[in-house]
């Protein structure tokens, strides 16, 4: 298989940029950023027809690259890279800290969707996380909605210079805004983690690896499994041959989580099945044996006998 990788910026510094080739399911595949129709459509015409395109799905600057790429002929995947920064992000984290976030203290610079995403998820991993940012009303706004929707909401803090944390996360679109005086704010030993690439002034950094801080810009490949098993499950979801309805014998199934009528027959999977779950109570249930009627019975006799027939045959006895 033949990939092209297509994703935009919110920034306003190009229009095209080819960007480093990517690994996806074991083949190299072209990366381009790309921010307006104009150079989508004069890229698309010049692409070959069998590439498979993987389009950032969300709309910046005007432009979503998935809604324009659906109307092609190539078959097309969504992509959020986004998500993938902030589980490359969380990746390393555990990684530095051994998988084990219990008693830690994180400072998040910034309060957009990676950076809040990444508090969300740390929370959850029992690190304390400290917001800091540019704008007091958007870490405000960022804090408590992050309250109200975490199991923790006490480990969900504003940041200043009375915290003390073992790593600095920063995500802004802003370069050189982490300074000196964030150095005041570590403990021994800390993860310094430049996720907007660009973030950390050089006085910051050269002070940091003075003081034995762990100094790294964030390597979004740390992600690489995540995005191909994303993939791979679009290309080959065996959960297609789960989901759905159909007849057998005569007999309306379902499967895979779709609520039936009242008397319809569930089964296992939509694909292959082979075994019936019960009859569907029309309300989201199964009925119970007591409530079947002597047609249900029968519809399930003849879909179960049905299933059994496919399945010999299937094995050639």
């Amino acid at each position: 298989m033949k990939f092209t990788v297509l994703s935009t910026t919110a920034k306003h510094n190009t229009e095209f940029l080819q960007l480093p080739d990517r690994i996806i399911l074991s083949n190299q595949s072209s990366n381009f950023l790309i921010s307006s129709k104009m150079k989508l459509d004069e890229f698309l015409s010049g692409l070959d027809k069998d590439e498979i395109i993987i389009a950032d799905c969300e709309s910046k600057q005007g432009v979503s690259l998935y809604n324009e790429a659906l109307d092609t002929s190539f078959t097309v995947l969504d992509y959020k890279p986004n998500d993938l920064t902030m589980e490359a992000a969380d990746l390393a984290i555990l990684n530095y800290f051994k998988r084990d976030l219990r008693g830690k203290s994180i400072a998040i610079y910034g309060t957009g969707n990676i950076a809040s995403k990444l508090a969300l998820r740390l929370s959850e991993r029992s690190a304390k996380v400290y917001m800091f940012g540019r704008n007091p009303k958007k870490i405000s706004v960022c804090v408590e909605a992050l309250k109200q929707i975490t199991f923790e909401p006490d480990l969900i803090c504003y940041g200043d210079s009375d915290s003390r944390v073992d790593c600095l996360v920063s995500f802004v679109s802003s370069e050189k805004v982490i300074g000196k005086s964030y150095l005041e704010i570590l403990n021994d030993n800390a993860l310094c983690l430049d996720g907007g690439i660009g973030n950390f002034s050089k006085g910051f950094i050269k002070r940091a690896l003075e003081s034995n801080h762990e100094v790294r810009r964030l390597d979004v490949r740390q992600s690489q499994e995540i995005m191909d098993g994303y993939i791979n499950s679009r290309l080959n979801s065996e959960f297609d041959n789960i989901i759905g309805t159909d007849t057998i014998n005569g007999e309306i199934v379902v499967a895979g989580g779709i609520m039936g009528r009242d008397g319809e027959i569930i089964i296992d999977r939509i694909s292959k099945p082979t075994r019936v779950i019960g009859v569907a109570n029309g309300i989201g249930g199964v009925k119970n044996d007591s409530e079947l009627s002597d047609e249900e019975k029968e519809k399930i006799k003849n879909v179960q006998e049905a299933i059994e027939q496919s399945f010999k045959k299937s094995v050639g006895r």
